[in-house]
């Protein structure tokens, strides 16, 4: 397994020891807090852990500094990373079976190097048992990709860029997507983007041109096609209906309102 490791000054000696073990382990064992960074600097090396694991350079983290809160609030603030403070065997391999943690902290001079080395074991070897099968992705990913996408309706809306905020492998993402929406990814973005159009039409002096570049198409005619598709209606039909009552579009009507 690829692991990147870091600590500040205090954490040192058991970071050192960790990487010895995991390198006699087989591991591949990437130090981020060398190079230019001060040894006290647990920010920029939380940073640098944190965009290793988001990138894929490496595909779990091992942070041992005396800021720990400090530096698990930092890492999960970051997209893909999920920290933890952990100082005990079950919290380590529990944090990854159950939540999917992949990123270890542990405060320097609340354990010993030797136990340190246990509780890294107990993390790297634990194995993410997703809950999500059968339930598609999980409420607070899910609205945190609709979100995404309601606000971001003006530009490209890749399946990588949107399964990437769900923390999943594209395949992966667009099976649980459609799972809890009923609606493949691309099929949701184009009914989001003929909500919005539908809003905007009922403005006065609202031109079709305008609307269809303000919700992602390239042009009006690809805007009047799927707006027909699904609405049956021309955009300007739409328009001019006088008597027009708001038409329920397949698909769920997904509230955002949770954080994450």
């Amino acid at each position: 397994m690829r692991i990147g490791i870091g600590s500040d000054q205090s954490g040192s000696e058991c970071k050192e020891r960790l990487r010895t073990r995991l390198t006699a382990q087989g591991h591949s064992a990437a130090d981020v807090s060398t190079g230019d960074r001060q040894p006290s600097d647990y920010q920029s090396i939380t940073g640098e852990l944190s965009s290793a694991i988001y990138a894929g350079r490496v595909e779990r983290g091992v942070l041992i500094c005396s800021r720990a809160i400090g530096a698990c609030a930092m890492a999960n603030k970051h997209p893909g990373v999920r920290a933890a403070l952990g100082h005990d065997l079950n919290s380590a391999r529990q944090g990854v079976q159950d939540d999917g943690m992949n990123l270890l902290v542990m405060g320097a001079g609340d354990l010993s190097p030797e136990w340190a080395c246990e509780v890294a074991d107990a993390f790297i070897h634990a194995t993410y048992l997703p809950g999500e099968q059968a339930f598609g992705i999980p409420p607070r990913r899910l609205a945190r990709v609709v979100e995404h996408i309601r606000n971001n309706l003006d530009t490209p809306l890749a399946v990588g860029t949107l399964s990437r905020l769900a923390e999943m492998s594209q395949s992966h993402f667009s099976k649980l997507f459609k799972l809890s929406t009923g609606l493949a990814p691309h099929q949701f973005v184009l009914q989001e983007r003929i909500n919005r159009s539908k809003e905007l039409l009922r403005q006065d002096d609202a031109k079709i041109v305008d609307v269809a570049l303000e919700v992602g198409f390239e042009n009006q005619a690809h805007f009047t096609t799927v707006f027909g598709h699904l609405v049956g209606m021309t955009p300007r039909q739409f328009q001019r209906s006088s008597d027009y009552e708001p038409m329920v579009m397949n698909g769920p009507q997904l509230e955002v309102a949770q954080r994450w």
